[in-house]
């Protein structure tokens, strides 16, 4: 029997009012953007966004898993995997990544 916290109350209900299929859409668009980029050409994007380095390589990879974990619609149910796979953290991140690659 698990023993709900405010704590985890508060991350579960930010979770659920961030499951929007408008929010969700946008989430996989930008995963299937930073993935497809770097599947399609990966020097040039990473050329275009200063390399793939030890700090931006990682928090790619992690906000693409993001952005496809909520673009998938799923619900993490552990609140440390809630606070880890948070899809606004993600946006930040992908938005970052998309605008210093198409600029």
């Amino acid at each position: 029997m698990t023993v709900k916290t405010k704590f985890t109350t508060m991350l579960d209900g930010l979770h659920d009012r961030l499951h929007i299929r408008v929010l969700m859409l946008l989430s996989l668009a930008m995963a299937l953007a930073c993935g497809g980029l770097v599947m399609w050409d990966p020097q040039t994007f990473a050329d275009k966004i200063g390399g793939f380095t030890v700090a931006n390589g990682p928090a790619l990879i992690w906000a693409t898993c993001t952005g496809m974990i909520h673009g998938m619609a799923f619900k993490p149910r552990f609140w440390l995997w809630q606070l880890v796979f948070f899809p606004p953290f993600a946006w930040v991140v992908m938005s970052f990544v998309l605008v210093k690659a198409f600029l």
